[in-house]
């Protein structure tokens, strides 16, 4: 589960560091910024949650 925060935490930074200096440097307006942000975040927080529920899923599955 600690991997999967990290690696969610990192892709976040990572598109909050783009879509930031594509604002700076005027390549991106501010709304569609905050847009793209918005919803590659939520894919990214999603895909976290799925992952996160599938390994709990298959951790709870006993094996003899």
């Amino acid at each position: 589960m600690k991997q999967i925060l990290t690696i969610c935490a990192l892709f976040l930074v990572l598109l909050l560091a783009i879509v930031g200096c594509l604002t700076i440097f005027d390549l991106m307006a501010v709304d569609t910024a905050v847009d793209v942000t918005l919803k590659f975040g939520g894919v990214i927080l999603l895909l976290g949650i799925c992952a996160a529920l599938i390994k709990v899923l298959m951790g709870s599955r006993k094996e003899p």
